[in-house]
């Protein structure tokens, strides 16, 4: 029996921050950002706000990063797929029997893998969080701009 596994994904439209611009090109505080406990964050690229390694990341799902950066929207389904380019990691061509994406609403899209069996997910699991080979969400390509629904309903009722 086949095993489905649903994602939704948005991305970030690092274009639009929120914060302030001193349009000094290279200055190390070029970009700031007003956390919503009154804390401020400086960067010199728009980026390092959405880096889990940098000392002044929003934290993904965060109302500070969804208020620095809105969310990317696309008028059609084209637009999105182009955009995101989300496509499974070859490493997983034997256990991905189909994919399928739809627009879900005008800033998300969502990510159906069909899996052969429920083992076979679990296989994926693990091969995607593979301590010296990690593989980002078992896409080829995963933006850093990019975050998914975790508590998507459907996407892990099956634990």
């Amino acid at each position: 029996m086949s095993f489905k596994w649903t994602k939704l994904f948005r991305s970030y439209d690092l274009e639009q921050f929120t914060g302030t611009d001193n349009g000094l090109e290279g200055h190390a505080d070029r970009y700031t950002f007003e956390r919503k406990d009154g804390t401020t964050v400086t960067a010199d690229n728009k980026e390092k706000f959405v880096l889990e390694n940098h000392a002044s990341f929003l934290g993904y799902h965060s109302d500070d990063m969804r208020t620095a950066f809105p969310f990317k929207t696309f008028n059609t389904l084209e637009e999105a797929k182009n955009h995101f380019n989300l496509e499974p990691h070859p490493a997983h061509t034997d256990r991905i029997i189909s994919t399928k994406v739809a627009l879900h609403d005008k800033c998300t899209i969502k990510i159906t893998l069909e899996f052969t069996s429920n083992q076979t997910w679990k296989d994926f699991v693990d091969v995607n969080h593979d301590p010296q080979n990690p593989i980002t969400h078992g896409m080829k390509q995963f933006n850093i701009s990019f975050e998914y629904d975790k508590d998507y309903p459907g996407g892990s009722d099956h634990l």
